[in-house]
């Protein structure tokens, strides 16, 4: 009788062990892919000219919070004697660091922006003689962008992000920056990079 309520015992102590072993184990989380991408855009703007704006950015996400490093260069022309003739009038490097928020769904993604820019803009004032002279002016601004982006919705393949990060991703997108030298644009925009969170499965 003995020797039964301790091979029972050994049995239930075993078990126990057991159970209680598959309870600490803990299943790690499966890794997931940063949201970081590139983009460069391109459009049209205005300053005190009407004109065209081209330029690049890096995008970080963390959660929803998007941290962003722009660049731009704007263009701008007035027109001459002549209807087709214009020459450039401004030209317009900016730097900017921005933080704002970004949605995903599904294939698609919708952030907003705004942060602080260094700007060098040089503007052509032209005289009687058509002799050009340049000014030449430094100053911050508070730049803003708005983007609607759409995306590959899914992993191409069930192990390989590289597909995915190489696959182009377009769209729109306004943009600006609140100065004593106010500028504002859209334009269209592709790039590269994880623009979301790609399920393994």
């Amino acid at each position: 009788m003995i020797k039964k309520l301790l091979k029972i015992t050994f049995v239930l102590l075993l078990s126990n062990l057991a159970s209680s072993q598959e309870i600490k184990e803990v299943k790690l989380k499966e890794k997931t892919n940063p949201i970081i991408y590139a983009e460069a855009f391109g459009g049209f703007s205005c300053m005190d000219y009407f004109g065209f704006a081209g330029g690049g950015e890096v995008n970080y996400q963390y959660k929803k919070s998007l941290f962003t490093l722009r660049y731009s260069h704007l263009t701008g022309y007035v027109q001459r004697d002549s209807v087709f003739s214009f020459h450039n009038a401004q030209d317009n490097d900016e730097y900017a660091v921005m933080y704002g928020r970004r949605w995903i769904k599904n294939s698609h993604s919708f952030s907003i922006s705004t942060g602080i820019s260094s700007n060098n803009l040089k503007t052509t004032i032209r005289d009687f003689d058509n002799n050009r002279n340049f000014r030449y002016e430094r100053y911050y601004a508070v730049p803003f962008e708005v983007n609607f982006k759409w995306f590959k919705p899914k992993r191409k393949r069930k192990s390989n992000l590289v597909l995915n990060a190489i696959t182009p991703s377009v769209g729109l997108k306004i943009y600006g920056a609140i100065s004593k030298n106010t500028f504002a644009g859209v334009g269209l925009t592709i790039g590269l990079g994880l623009n979301k969170e790609y399920d393994s499965q």
